[in-house]
């Protein structure tokens, strides 16, 4: 599946990049047995302790069962965007959605351009979007093209919250891929707990929907390095994308 594949990172520029962690769910199939036709029941068997040195689905359990038919009887998953912003909105609208669902206005609404995309992105910081998670910024993608919302990203952890708690953030991710099982994703490609590389990324869910629009969860515990530097800190990134192979950035047409 040829997902777009910018570099991957924990910075909150990397943040407003289209699909920053969808390359991370294409490496991930090209390691793992088809989706698992069924989610986990149970919570990692034990939570990493402070400045994780591996990532957590290393110590969880496989998923391998989940309670008989909670996808089949779920009503099919619609992946319009997040809250009250809905892909193809314009930035106008995009802001006026913002204000309607965190009472986030004018300054406090970030406008930045990616040099490289070409992309738009309207950045807020939200204090409380997930329980027990921290705070978080999401960051809403307008394309290159058409300058409507394509791509929503939502970082917890990483550079918006340096000590953010291990032990939670991985409980937001489970209660989150808890959640995102239960919705009536497609079955068909589904990820959960998949390790990307060397088992710093880990694609905690990835659903789409009849569509193809996606939902995409990834938790990064960067691994600690060999001298006497910290730790980077552990971050959650969720994306939701309209179009995971055809994102609307800029590129070189072939024959350059």
């Amino acid at each position: 599946m040829p997902f777009h594949r910018p570099a991957l990172g924990l910075s909150l520029a990397a943040l407003a990049l289209a699909g920053t962690l969808a390359g991370a769910a294409q490496a991930a199939t090209t390691d793992r047995s088809p989706a698992p036709t069924a989610a986990p029941t149970a919570a990692p068997t034990a939570a990493p302790t402070a400045a994780p040195t591996a990532a957590p689905t290393a110590q969880a359990a496989p998923a391998t069962t989940a309670p008989a038919g909670a996808a089949e009887t779920a009503p099919a998953a619609k992946v319009t965007g997040f809250r009250s912003a809905r892909f193809g909105m314009t930035g106008d609208e995009v802001a006026k959605a913002i204000t309607k669902d965190f009472k986030i206005e004018g300054k406090d609404i970030r406008r930045e351009t990616n040099a490289t995309e070409r992309t738009t992105s309207l950045i807020v910081k939200v204090d409380d979007l997930q329980t027990g998670a921290g705070p978080a910024v999401v960051a809403y993608i307008l394309g290159h093209s058409t300058q409507k919302l394509f791509q929503v990203n939502i970082l917890w952890g990483g550079a918006v919250n340096p000590k953010v708690d291990p032990n939670a953030l991985v409980g937001a991710a489970n209660a989150l891929r808890n959640y995102f099982v239960a919705q009536g994703y497609r079955q068909e490609g589904m990820l959960l707990n998949a390790p990307v590389g060397d088992g710093s990324q880990v694609v905690v869910f990835r659903g789409t929907d009849s569509q193809g629009r996606m939902s995409l969860l990834t938790l990064a515990v960067p691994p600690k390095p060999s001298d006497d530097t910290p730790a980077l800190p552990p971050s959650l990134q969720l994306s939701y994308i309209e179009k995971p192979n055809e994102p609307d950035v800029f590129k070189i047409e072939k024959g350059f």
